[in-house]
């Protein structure tokens, strides 16, 4: 539910919206249910665009965090120009140019509330083979973003 919670409020923001690549955090239908209308969104796989020199074997063999955020390099903002442009369309129409991307991996996971780092840290290896295929691809830059809640409520920041 967290995980839920945490698109709903990305796909409001102003590159939101256009910006969620692809989520993990249910089924299509139960998104729908919850608001989440996150049309060309892709759910449960990993895009084929977006590690387009991998294998699709090694594709499915890759670690899923529960959201992915595209962001341009250069400017944000919900309407669509030439520099602001629309991701989904570029990458479906193979003119995605990585290196004008940042890359947010979006986790979010539960802790104990006085120990969060060994969380922190198996997350951080679940994802790091993903951050390097990434990093291959020439993205301009992949962030990983961990939300961790402890099991009482605490949430934990960097």
């Amino acid at each position: 539910m967290a995980s839920v919670l945490i698109v709903q409020a990305l796909q409001k923001e102003p590159c939101g919206a256009n910006r969620i690549a692809y989520t993990d955090v249910g089924s299509a239908d139960k998104l729908s249910e919850q608001g989440l209308g996150l049309r060309n969104t892709v759910n449960k796989a990993l895009p084929s665009w977006l590690l387009p020199k991998l294998t699709a074997h090694a594709v499915k063999a890759t670690s899923c965090p529960d959201a992915i955020l595209f962001l341009p390099s250069t400017v944000c903002s919900s309407r669509v120009t030439t520099r602001n442009p629309n991701f989904q369309q570029l990458a479906k129409d193979n003119k995605l140019n990585p290196n004008q991307w940042e890359v947010h991996l979006i986790e979010s996971n539960f802790c104990e509330d006085t120990r969060p780092d060994p969380q922190l840290q198996k997350t951080k290896a679940q994802h790091s083979m993903l951050i390097a295929n990434l990093n291959r691809q020439g993205y301009r830059e992949v962030k990983l973003r961990v939300i961790l809640v402890g099991v009482m409520g605490t949430i934990y920041t960097d």
